[in-house]
């Protein structure tokens, strides 16, 4: 038996009303919070840098070339 159904018997034991209510609470607590604000693509421009050497081989590697 999966959790889902072991709630949904569960929940079919209660009164029509609480029921309704258990419904509401399970929805509330499983909605996503809307985001604080929309995201801007480019929003991090500038603040990321690489080095110049970044695609120089490691010293560590060196062995396996």
């Amino acid at each position: 038996m999966t959790l889902a159904e072991l709630l949904e018997q569960q929940a079919m034991a209660l009164p029509a009303e609480d029921r309704r209510k258990l419904g509401a609470r399970l929805l509330a607590s499983v909605q996503p919070a809307p985001p604080a604000r929309p995201r801007r693509a480019g929003s991090a421009a500038g603040r990321v840098r690489m080095a110049p050497d970044f695609v120089a081989p490691l010293e560590d590697f060196v062995e396996y070339s």
